[in-house]
């Protein structure tokens, strides 16, 4: 979904809370991580967002990390957010340099890719309303 089509949505039925309108990119839109966090060399850590989203029942999202990161060692597995997710979003990163990373509190470390799907069963797994 393109950055025109992103802004009606986010208007209309797609949340994304706190969100400031330069994270809304030419093809999805850029998360912060939100808390410090320190990876260590060769290892991995659990990063959750600082912003709650909210996904209606025919959109879906795709979530990369920014591509600096990669470049620097980091890596995400491919993680999806469902149909009908409400929830602060929870990243598994893994640190394959030899040298510890820290993330700086707000600072954008994941590119969200929404795309439409119909006919999706909306979630209700255990992850739902995460905070």
């Amino acid at each position: 979904m393109g950055h025109v089509e992103l802004l009606k949505r986010l208007q209309r039925d797609l949340v994304v809370n706190p969100l400031d309108m330069d994270q809304v990119r030419e093809n999805g839109i850029d998360l912060s991580i939100g808390d410090q966090l320190t990876i260590e060399p060769k290892a991995f850590a659990l990063a959750k967002t600082r912003e709650w989203v909210e996904f209606p029942t025919d959109l879906v999202g795709l979530c990369n990390l920014r591509s600096t990161y990669a470049r620097k060692g980091l890596l995400i597995p491919p993680t999806v957010v469902d149909a009908g997710f409400k929830g602060k979003l929870v990243i598994e990163i893994v640190n394959l340099s030899n040298q510890p990373y820290t993330f700086k509190q707000g600072e954008r470390f994941l590119h969200l890719i929404v795309a439409k799907c119909q006919g999706a069963k909306p979630y209700s797994g255990k992850y739902q309303h995460q905070t």
